[in-house]
């Protein structure tokens, strides 16, 4: 599909493109990593959420590119991309798939380099700097590189603030991981979040994009939390305690039976020398020192006979 064949209403294209490649590698390549992504990313999305997320980033991403090749033969006389360079292949779609890694499996590592490590979420500006560059030497058409950069953007923006919850009454993911700026490098992300920053005051003010308000009830959060914490501990002190005893009583049940083996082998006359060894438990534990460990005390009583 070429550009300007849109503009003369030959909309079954749009369907068509999709499928099409430059060359039997191109579309068996863009097929696999189709496929292996959407398996990673399977765990956490529908198959009819992923669906939607598809077709909306290659629809959308298809007419951003017919509008802007357009535009600049329009107004810059400019007919490389609007009748030379075609539109094909589900570069777009790979990129949403990218965009996904980077929400499900942010800190996951991909390859360790000597310059550092690859995660997930790098890969969509990985992919936009990489077709780039391929872009400029020749290696692919300059479409192919805004289908990526498109791509990203779009599918971002769906999940982010239209991609509907199917247990919430929510839209989009507002988590700090995914906000826009972090699809830049760390180094740059200050200077991307004021971009941000106005750019998402700019459509909610058009109404674009919508702030996102959650009510939440903190009395009942509350209330919920210092019934389970209370009970909590309460089981547990009472289980500790309970070790505690059982483990002081089998210390002094062989405790008594080393005593009287030894008794046992040595004679009588042995136990008037050696003390008697008795394990007990403090009985109160004082609340300033809740925290200090609780020693094991031993006593140790001499049994003295008068010498006749």
């Amino acid at each position: 599909m070429r550009n300007h064949q849109i503009m003369r209403k030959n909309l079954w294209r749009f369907f068509t493109s999709s499928f099409c490649g430059h060359n039997v590698l191109d579309v068996l390549w863009t097929a696999w990593c189709l496929h292996f992504g959407t398996n990673l990313v399977r765990l956490n999305n529908t198959n009819e959420s992923l669906l939607v997320l598809y077709a909306i980033t290659q629809a959308v991403t298809s007419i951003i590119i017919v509008v802007l090749a357009y535009f600049t033969y329009l107004f810059f006389d400019s007919i490389k991309l609007f009748y030379i360079e075609p539109v094909v292949g589900l570069a777009p779609v790979n990129a949403a798939v990218m965009v996904l890694m980077k929400q499900f499996l942010p800190d996951t590592i991909v390859i360790g380099t000597p310059f550092g490590r690859i995660k997930y979420a790098h890969l969509p500006f990985l992919a936009i700097c990489i077709s780039f560059i391929l872009a400029v030497t020749k290696f692919i058409y300059f479409l192919s590189f805004l289908q990526i950069a498109i791509g990203v953007q779009v599918s971002w923006t769906y999940l982010r603030f239209y991609k509907p919850h199917e247990t919430d009454e929510i839209y989009g993911d507002g988590s700090d991981h995914f906000t826009w700026a972090s699809l830049f490098p760390s180094r740059s992300q200050l200077f991307f979040t004021l971009i941000g920053k106005v750019c998402f005051r700019t459509l909610a003010k058009l109404g674009v994009c919508k702030r996102q308000v959650r009510h939440v009830d903190f009395n009942s959060l509350q209330s919920v939390n210092v019934e389970i914490n209370l009970a909590a501990v309460e089981k547990s002190a009472k289980e500790d305690e309970k070790k505690r005893q059982k483990a002081l009583k089998e210390l002094n049940e062989r405790l008594n039976k080393t005593r009287s083996s030894q008794a046992a082998s040595y004679g009588n006359w042995d136990d008037e020398d050696e003390p008697n060894v008795v394990v007990t438990s403090p009985s109160v534990v004082e609340t300033s020192n809740v925290h200090s460990p609780l020693p094991v005390v031993f006593q140790e009583t001499e049994n003295k006979e008068s010498m006749a």
